[in-house]
Protein backbone atom coordinates (compact mmCIF):
# COMPACT_ATOMS: atom_id res chain seq x y z
CA UNK A 1 0.00 0.00 0.00
CA UNK A 2 1.44 3.63 -1.17
CA UNK A 3 1.60 6.23 1.57
CA UNK A 4 1.90 9.71 1.57
CA UNK A 5 1.12 12.50 -1.19
CA UNK A 6 1.61 11.86 -4.74
CA UNK A 7 3.40 14.70 -6.49
CA UNK A 8 0.77 16.37 -9.42
CA UNK A 9 1.69 16.05 -12.98
CA UNK A 10 3.99 18.58 -14.43
CA UNK A 11 2.33 21.14 -16.25
CA UNK A 12 3.41 21.03 -20.10
CA UNK A 13 5.69 23.44 -21.23
CA UNK A 14 3.41 25.08 -23.63
CA UNK A 15 0.62 26.77 -22.48
CA UNK A 16 -1.55 28.26 -25.92
CA UNK A 17 -4.55 31.08 -25.76
CA UNK A 18 -6.04 30.85 -29.18
CA UNK A 19 -7.87 33.88 -29.63
CA UNK A 20 -11.02 34.12 -31.65
CA UNK A 21 -13.36 37.40 -33.13
CA UNK A 22 -16.54 35.01 -34.42
CA UNK A 23 -18.62 32.84 -32.40
CA UNK A 24 -19.53 30.75 -35.75
CA UNK A 25 -18.45 27.36 -35.58
CA UNK A 26 -17.11 28.13 -39.32
CA UNK A 27 -14.32 26.73 -40.75
CA UNK A 28 -11.60 27.91 -39.06
CA UNK A 29 -13.87 27.62 -36.03
CA UNK A 30 -14.07 23.89 -36.50
CA UNK A 31 -10.60 23.62 -36.92
CA UNK A 32 -10.04 25.48 -33.48
CA UNK A 33 -12.27 23.27 -31.65
CA UNK A 34 -10.63 19.68 -33.38
CA UNK A 35 -7.29 21.10 -32.63
CA UNK A 36 -8.74 20.96 -28.47
CA UNK A 37 -9.64 17.84 -29.24
CA UNK A 38 -7.08 16.19 -30.52
CA UNK A 39 -3.91 17.97 -28.98
CA UNK A 40 -1.70 15.70 -26.25
CA UNK A 41 -2.63 17.22 -23.05
CA UNK A 42 0.57 16.45 -21.49
CA UNK A 43 2.43 18.24 -24.23
CA UNK A 44 -0.07 21.13 -24.70
CA UNK A 45 -2.40 23.27 -22.42
CA UNK A 46 -4.57 24.72 -24.70
CA UNK A 47 -7.37 27.49 -23.96
CA UNK A 48 -9.87 29.20 -26.47
CA UNK A 49 -10.60 32.67 -25.68
CA UNK A 50 -13.60 33.73 -27.45
CA UNK A 51 -14.48 37.48 -27.87
CA UNK A 52 -17.79 37.92 -26.67
CA UNK A 53 -20.24 41.16 -27.01
CA UNK A 54 -22.09 42.14 -23.66
CA UNK A 55 -25.25 40.44 -22.90
CA UNK A 56 -24.33 37.82 -26.42
CA UNK A 57 -25.98 34.73 -25.48
CA UNK A 58 -25.56 31.73 -26.85
CA UNK A 59 -21.95 31.57 -28.35
CA UNK A 60 -22.27 29.06 -30.47
CA UNK A 61 -17.92 28.25 -30.17
CA UNK A 62 -17.96 28.82 -26.55
CA UNK A 63 -20.71 26.74 -26.01
CA UNK A 64 -19.62 23.47 -28.40
CA UNK A 65 -15.79 23.63 -26.92
CA UNK A 66 -17.38 23.15 -23.38
CA UNK A 67 -19.34 20.52 -24.45
CA UNK A 68 -16.27 18.81 -25.52
CA UNK A 69 -15.01 19.48 -22.47
CA UNK A 70 -12.45 22.05 -23.54
CA UNK A 71 -11.29 24.94 -21.57
CA UNK A 72 -13.26 28.87 -22.81
CA UNK A 73 -12.94 31.58 -21.69
CA UNK A 74 -15.59 34.85 -22.49
CA UNK A 75 -13.49 38.01 -22.78
CA UNK A 76 -16.15 40.43 -22.72
CA UNK A 77 -15.99 42.78 -26.11
CA UNK A 78 -17.15 46.13 -26.65
CA UNK A 79 -15.38 46.55 -30.07
CA UNK A 80 -12.52 48.85 -30.82
CA UNK A 81 -8.76 47.72 -29.03
CA UNK A 82 -10.15 48.84 -25.82
CA UNK A 83 -7.92 48.92 -22.90
CA UNK A 84 -10.29 46.83 -20.85
CA UNK A 85 -9.82 44.08 -22.81
CA UNK A 86 -6.43 44.14 -22.97
CA UNK A 87 -6.29 43.73 -18.95
CA UNK A 88 -8.89 41.02 -19.40
CA UNK A 89 -6.76 39.43 -21.23
CA UNK A 90 -3.73 39.59 -19.90
CA UNK A 91 -5.04 38.91 -16.70
CA UNK A 92 -5.70 35.43 -18.12
CA UNK A 93 -1.92 35.48 -19.22
CA UNK A 94 -1.18 35.74 -15.93
CA UNK A 95 -3.39 33.22 -14.02
CA UNK A 96 -2.75 30.61 -16.57
CA UNK A 97 0.54 30.86 -16.98
CA UNK A 98 0.00 31.22 -21.04
CA UNK A 99 3.32 31.62 -22.99
CA UNK A 100 1.36 31.25 -26.65
CA UNK A 101 -0.93 33.98 -27.74
CA UNK A 102 -2.34 32.33 -30.86
CA UNK A 103 -4.85 34.31 -33.48
CA UNK A 104 -6.70 33.35 -36.55
CA UNK A 105 -7.75 37.47 -37.49
CA UNK A 106 -6.61 40.51 -37.89
CA UNK A 107 -8.50 41.79 -34.91
CA UNK A 108 -6.56 39.27 -32.27
CA UNK A 109 -3.79 39.80 -34.22
CA UNK A 110 -3.50 43.31 -32.87
CA UNK A 111 -4.94 42.34 -29.44
CA UNK A 112 -2.23 39.87 -28.94
CA UNK A 113 0.07 42.53 -30.39
CA UNK A 114 -1.14 44.96 -27.25
CA UNK A 115 -0.63 41.71 -24.26
CA UNK A 116 2.59 41.25 -25.83
CA UNK A 117 3.63 44.68 -24.64
CA UNK A 118 2.83 43.96 -21.43
CA UNK A 119 3.59 40.51 -21.22
CA UNK A 120 6.55 38.11 -22.82
CA UNK A 121 4.28 35.94 -24.59
CA UNK A 122 4.66 34.16 -27.80
CA UNK A 123 2.56 35.13 -30.98
CA UNK A 124 1.68 32.51 -33.36
CA UNK A 125 -0.85 33.61 -36.35
CA UNK A 126 -2.96 31.33 -38.46
CA UNK A 127 -4.22 33.44 -42.19
CA UNK A 128 -6.88 31.94 -43.99
CA UNK A 129 -6.90 34.55 -46.70
CA UNK A 130 -8.26 37.97 -47.20
CA UNK A 131 -11.54 39.17 -48.44
CA UNK A 132 -11.15 42.63 -50.22
CA UNK A 133 -14.65 43.79 -51.16
CA UNK A 134 -14.60 47.33 -50.07
CA UNK A 135 -12.03 50.05 -49.46
CA UNK A 136 -11.72 49.13 -45.70
CA UNK A 137 -11.37 45.87 -46.30
CA UNK A 138 -8.05 46.26 -48.89
CA UNK A 139 -7.25 49.02 -46.25
CA UNK A 140 -7.21 45.81 -43.78
CA UNK A 141 -5.56 43.48 -45.81
CA UNK A 142 -2.51 45.60 -46.25
CA UNK A 143 -2.36 45.78 -42.17
CA UNK A 144 -3.42 42.79 -41.54
CA UNK A 145 -0.31 41.50 -43.93
CA UNK A 146 1.92 44.14 -42.03
CA UNK A 147 0.90 42.21 -38.70
CA UNK A 148 2.42 39.04 -39.68
CA UNK A 149 5.74 40.01 -39.70
CA UNK A 150 5.35 40.67 -35.73
CA UNK A 151 3.88 37.09 -35.05
CA UNK A 152 7.00 34.54 -34.66
CA UNK A 153 5.29 31.82 -35.89
CA UNK A 154 3.05 31.90 -38.92
CA UNK A 155 0.77 28.83 -40.33
CA UNK A 156 -0.63 29.27 -43.88
CA UNK A 157 -3.99 27.26 -44.63
CA UNK A 158 -2.74 26.89 -48.19
CA UNK A 159 0.37 27.44 -50.55
CA UNK A 160 -1.88 29.65 -52.59
CA UNK A 161 -1.98 32.28 -49.47
CA UNK A 162 1.36 31.86 -49.04
CA UNK A 163 2.22 33.14 -52.35
CA UNK A 164 0.24 36.19 -51.51
CA UNK A 165 2.59 37.59 -49.08
CA UNK A 166 5.85 38.23 -50.20
CA UNK A 167 9.03 36.30 -49.39
CA UNK A 168 11.03 39.24 -48.76
CA UNK A 169 8.31 40.57 -46.44
CA UNK A 170 7.41 37.56 -44.69
CA UNK A 171 10.93 35.09 -44.33
CA UNK A 172 10.32 31.32 -44.89
CA UNK A 173 11.71 30.58 -41.84
CA UNK A 174 9.07 31.48 -39.94
CA UNK A 175 6.01 30.34 -42.42
CA UNK A 176 5.00 27.23 -42.15
CA UNK A 177 2.03 25.69 -44.63
CA UNK A 178 -0.78 23.56 -42.58
CA UNK A 179 -3.71 22.43 -44.85
CA UNK A 180 -6.92 22.08 -42.96
CA UNK A 181 -8.20 18.87 -42.33
CA UNK A 182 -10.87 16.26 -41.00
CA UNK A 183 -11.27 13.96 -38.61
CA UNK A 184 -10.97 11.14 -40.86
CA UNK A 185 -13.26 7.68 -39.83
CA UNK A 186 -15.83 10.35 -37.51
CA UNK A 187 -16.70 12.67 -40.05
CA UNK A 188 -19.97 11.91 -41.45
CA UNK A 189 -19.41 8.22 -40.64
CA UNK A 190 -23.05 7.19 -40.91
CA UNK A 191 -23.65 8.66 -44.36
CA UNK A 192 -20.04 7.64 -45.78
CA UNK A 193 -21.38 4.12 -44.90
CA UNK A 194 -23.90 3.88 -47.03
CA UNK A 195 -24.02 4.43 -50.76
CA UNK A 196 -25.25 7.52 -52.53
CA UNK A 197 -28.28 8.06 -54.48
CA UNK A 198 -28.71 7.83 -58.20
CA UNK A 199 -28.50 11.11 -59.70
CA UNK A 200 -32.03 11.61 -62.31
CA UNK A 201 -31.37 14.67 -64.52
CA UNK A 202 -34.64 15.07 -65.38
CA UNK A 203 -35.95 14.61 -62.12
CA UNK A 204 -35.10 16.38 -58.66
CA UNK A 205 -31.45 17.93 -58.60
CA UNK A 206 -30.21 19.70 -55.34
CA UNK A 207 -27.53 21.94 -55.56
CA UNK A 208 -25.60 23.02 -52.87
CA UNK A 209 -23.20 25.80 -52.17
CA UNK A 210 -22.20 26.42 -48.55
CA UNK A 211 -20.62 29.50 -47.59
CA UNK A 212 -21.32 33.33 -46.22
CA UNK A 213 -23.73 35.16 -48.08
CA UNK A 214 -21.25 37.89 -48.95
CA UNK A 215 -20.40 38.99 -52.73
CA UNK A 216 -16.79 36.92 -53.03
CA UNK A 217 -18.70 33.70 -52.91
CA UNK A 218 -20.69 34.44 -55.96
CA UNK A 219 -24.10 33.29 -54.89
CA UNK A 220 -25.31 35.61 -56.96
CA UNK A 221 -23.86 34.27 -60.06
CA UNK A 222 -24.75 30.60 -58.85
CA UNK A 223 -28.58 32.04 -59.16
CA UNK A 224 -28.40 33.16 -62.41
CA UNK A 225 -26.70 30.10 -63.37
CA UNK A 226 -29.33 27.93 -62.31
CA UNK A 227 -32.01 30.44 -63.92
CA UNK A 228 -30.31 29.61 -67.11
CA UNK A 229 -30.23 25.78 -67.00
CA UNK A 230 -33.89 25.45 -65.85
CA UNK A 231 -35.47 25.51 -68.96
CA UNK A 232 -33.65 22.46 -69.72
CA UNK A 233 -33.65 20.78 -65.99
CA UNK A 234 -36.86 21.67 -64.74
CA UNK A 235 -36.29 19.67 -61.22
CA UNK A 236 -33.29 22.36 -60.41
CA UNK A 237 -32.86 23.22 -56.67
CA UNK A 238 -30.51 25.10 -55.31
CA UNK A 239 -29.99 25.11 -51.18
CA UNK A 240 -27.77 27.94 -50.00
CA UNK A 241 -26.12 26.97 -46.22
CA UNK A 242 -24.79 30.40 -44.60
CA UNK A 243 -25.59 33.71 -43.43
CA UNK A 244 -24.23 37.54 -44.05
CA UNK A 245 -24.72 40.82 -45.21
CA UNK A 246 -26.60 39.44 -48.66
CA UNK A 247 -28.59 37.58 -47.28
CA UNK A 248 -31.89 40.22 -48.46
CA UNK A 249 -30.10 40.99 -51.97
CA UNK A 250 -29.77 36.95 -53.01
CA UNK A 251 -33.44 36.25 -52.16
CA UNK A 252 -34.52 39.46 -53.83
CA UNK A 253 -32.67 38.20 -56.81
CA UNK A 254 -34.28 34.71 -56.49
CA UNK A 255 -37.64 36.24 -56.27
CA UNK A 256 -36.89 38.86 -59.04
CA UNK A 257 -36.28 35.40 -61.47
CA UNK A 258 -39.11 33.48 -60.18
CA UNK A 259 -37.45 31.03 -58.36
CA UNK A 260 -38.52 31.50 -54.89
CA UNK A 261 -39.42 28.04 -54.79
CA UNK A 262 -36.25 27.06 -56.13
CA UNK A 263 -33.86 28.17 -53.97
CA UNK A 264 -34.12 27.60 -50.48
CA UNK A 265 -31.89 29.53 -47.89
CA UNK A 266 -30.77 27.13 -45.07
CA UNK A 267 -29.14 29.66 -42.86
CA UNK A 268 -26.25 28.68 -40.11
CA UNK A 269 -25.97 25.02 -39.94
CA UNK A 270 -24.22 23.53 -37.62
CA UNK A 271 -24.49 19.67 -38.15
CA UNK A 272 -23.21 19.61 -41.56
CA UNK A 273 -22.79 15.81 -42.69
CA UNK A 274 -26.81 15.16 -43.28
CA UNK A 275 -27.22 18.41 -45.53
CA UNK A 276 -24.08 17.02 -47.33
CA UNK A 277 -25.95 13.82 -47.58
CA UNK A 278 -29.40 15.11 -48.77
CA UNK A 279 -27.85 17.01 -51.98
CA UNK A 280 -26.29 15.78 -55.68
CA UNK A 281 -23.66 18.33 -56.14
CA UNK A 282 -22.09 20.82 -54.39
CA UNK A 283 -20.45 24.15 -55.90
CA UNK A 284 -18.29 26.39 -54.75
CA UNK A 285 -18.63 29.62 -57.16
CA UNK A 286 -16.31 31.50 -54.98
CA UNK A 287 -13.87 34.18 -56.39
CA UNK A 288 -11.38 33.89 -53.50
CA UNK A 289 -10.80 31.28 -51.08
CA UNK A 290 -8.19 30.34 -48.54
CA UNK A 291 -8.40 26.36 -48.39
CA UNK A 292 -12.11 26.11 -48.30
CA UNK A 293 -13.34 22.63 -45.65
CA UNK A 294 -16.57 22.42 -47.54
CA UNK A 295 -13.81 21.07 -50.34
CA UNK A 296 -12.87 19.00 -47.51
CA UNK A 297 -16.43 18.04 -46.32
CA UNK A 298 -17.75 17.05 -49.34
CA UNK A 299 -14.60 15.25 -51.11
CA UNK A 300 -14.17 13.12 -48.33
CA UNK A 301 -18.27 12.14 -48.00
CA UNK A 302 -17.94 11.63 -51.68
CA UNK A 303 -20.33 14.36 -53.17
CA UNK A 304 -19.67 15.23 -56.74
CA UNK A 305 -18.17 18.49 -56.86
CA UNK A 306 -18.46 21.54 -59.09
CA UNK A 307 -16.24 24.43 -57.65
CA UNK A 308 -13.80 27.72 -58.68
CA UNK A 309 -10.29 27.29 -58.79
CA UNK A 310 -9.06 29.67 -56.40
CA UNK A 311 -6.93 30.14 -53.17
CA UNK A 312 -6.12 26.44 -52.29
CA UNK A 313 -9.51 24.40 -53.65
CA UNK A 314 -6.90 22.81 -56.46
CA UNK A 315 -4.74 21.80 -53.41
CA UNK A 316 -7.29 19.21 -52.13
CA UNK A 317 -9.16 18.18 -55.59
CA UNK A 318 -7.71 18.24 -59.05
CA UNK A 319 -9.45 19.20 -62.08
CA UNK A 320 -10.86 16.25 -64.42
CA UNK A 321 -9.39 13.58 -61.49
CA UNK A 322 -11.14 14.60 -57.97
CA UNK A 323 -13.74 17.40 -58.85
CA UNK A 324 -14.67 19.68 -62.03
CA UNK A 325 -12.35 22.92 -61.32
CA UNK A 326 -13.22 26.45 -63.54
CA UNK A 327 -12.30 29.72 -63.23
CA UNK A 328 -14.84 32.40 -61.11
CA UNK A 329 -16.94 32.51 -64.50
CA UNK A 330 -20.73 33.09 -65.18
CA UNK A 331 -20.25 31.06 -68.56
CA UNK A 332 -17.71 27.90 -67.16
CA UNK A 333 -19.91 28.11 -64.12
CA UNK A 334 -23.53 27.31 -66.29
CA UNK A 335 -21.02 25.09 -68.52
CA UNK A 336 -19.95 23.21 -66.12
CA UNK A 337 -23.84 22.47 -64.40
CA UNK A 338 -24.25 21.35 -67.43
CA UNK A 339 -21.72 18.84 -67.58
CA UNK A 340 -22.59 17.42 -64.55
CA UNK A 341 -25.99 16.90 -65.54
CA UNK A 342 -25.03 15.42 -68.83
CA UNK A 343 -22.55 12.75 -67.16
CA UNK A 344 -23.48 12.70 -63.47
CA UNK A 345 -21.85 9.35 -63.45
CA UNK A 346 -18.32 10.67 -63.93
CA UNK A 347 -18.77 13.07 -61.38
CA UNK A 348 -19.27 10.15 -59.40
CA UNK A 349 -16.70 8.28 -60.23
CA UNK A 350 -14.04 11.97 -59.59
CA UNK A 351 -16.27 11.83 -55.83
CA UNK A 352 -14.59 8.49 -55.45
CA UNK A 353 -11.23 9.29 -56.15
CA UNK A 354 -11.52 12.56 -54.15
CA UNK A 355 -12.49 10.73 -51.11
CA UNK A 356 -9.22 8.44 -51.70
CA UNK A 357 -6.99 11.60 -51.87
CA UNK A 358 -8.53 13.35 -48.50
CA UNK A 359 -7.78 9.81 -47.12
CA UNK A 360 -4.48 10.53 -47.94
CA UNK A 361 -3.37 13.71 -47.46
CA UNK A 362 -5.81 15.50 -44.84
CA UNK A 363 -5.32 13.52 -41.76
CA UNK A 364 -6.31 15.97 -38.88
CA UNK A 365 -4.45 13.45 -36.75
CA UNK A 366 -1.23 14.13 -38.67
CA UNK A 367 -2.16 18.28 -38.91
CA UNK A 368 -1.97 18.05 -35.14
CA UNK A 369 1.36 16.81 -34.48
CA UNK A 370 2.81 18.77 -36.97
CA UNK A 371 1.09 21.87 -34.93
CA UNK A 372 2.33 20.57 -31.69
CA UNK A 373 6.10 20.20 -33.18
CA UNK A 374 5.47 24.17 -33.93
CA UNK A 375 4.69 25.31 -30.55
CA UNK A 376 7.46 23.34 -29.35
CA UNK A 377 9.90 25.48 -31.56
CA UNK A 378 8.18 28.36 -30.98
CA UNK A 379 8.73 27.88 -26.83
CA UNK A 380 11.84 26.09 -27.42
CA UNK A 381 13.52 28.49 -28.82
CA UNK A 382 12.75 30.70 -26.63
Amino acid sequence: MKTGSQAAPARPAIRVLHLRDSPWVDGPGRTILETGSHLDPARVEFHIGALVPPAKSPHPLVDMARQRGLSAIEFEDHGGFDNALVERIVRVIDERQINVLHTSEFRTRVVALLCRLRRPVHLATTAHGWIANDRNRRLVRVLDKALLRISELVIMVSDATRRRVPRWWLPSRRVHVLHNALVLGEYGSEFLAKPRRAVDPRGRVTILNVGRLSPEKGQDMLIRAVHRLLPEYPGLHLKIAGIGPLEDSLRSLAGTLGMADRVEFAGYVKDMPPLYDDCDIVVQSSYTEGLPNVILEAAYLKVPLLATAVGGTDEVVRHGESAWLIRPDFEELVAGLRRFLERPAEFARMAERGHADVLENFSFDARTEKLTRLYEALVGGA
